[in-house]
């Protein structure tokens, strides 16, 4: 009765009260199934047995039994509820700091795609300069290229004219000095 009356007036007030807690031998603990089989069984063979007073002494004495029981029961719910209650703030201050954790985890992601970001837009820079230097390279070698050639016809055309002219015999050559030119004839 004072455990019903300490839960009625805790729940006006939102206050939180610690109990004291039995041991199992203190507690009357509710009846199992095959108890309460057991007991309705019993009930019935009373009241077929037929004294009134009889029926009435154990209705009274049940309805004595059941607000203690009650009031067990009630505690025991309770104390229950206050465990998984505990579990459950137990359980989601876990998940708050895997939450953190994750969010530390997402923040390093975001500063490491970042400079994965800078990096690549250097990278990106510095191939678009390359690539406009081997450009330039490569129409300078195109460049050469034509100059070679035309270089090489031009030999050829001087290859062909000395030969012509070594087929006659009859040529000069001139060989230049500084400040005077010289006549040779071979």
């Amino acid at each position: 009765m004072a455990a019903m009356e300490a839960l009625e007036s805790t729940s006006g007030q939102q206050e939180t009260q610690n109990f004291t807690e039995f041991s199992d031998d203190e507690v009357n603990l509710p009846p199992t199934d095959d108890e309460d089989d057991a007991i309705a069984a019993g009930k019935k063979e009373q009241s077929t047995m037929g004294t009134d007073g009889d029926t009435a002494y154990d209705k009274n004495e049940a309805l004595k039994l059941d607000p203690q029981a009650n009031g067990v029961i009630v505690l025991s719910l309770l104390d229950k509820i206050i465990g998984a209650v505990d579990q459950i703030q137990q359980t989601q201050s876990g998940l708050e700091s895997r939450q953190q954790e994750m969010e530390r985890c997402v923040t390093g992601i975001q500063g490491e795609l970042t400079k994965l970001t800078k990096s690549h837009s250097t990278t990106s820079n510095s191939v678009n300069k390359m690539m406009e230097k081997v450009h330039k390279v490569s129409i300078n070698v195109k460049t050469v290229r034509a100059t070679l050639e035309k270089q090489g016809g031009q030999i050829k055309k001087l290859e062909n004219n000395e030969a012509e002219l070594l087929k006659r015999r009859n040529f000069k050559v001139m060989i230049y000095q500084v400040g005077e030119c010289m006549y040779t004839y071979i």
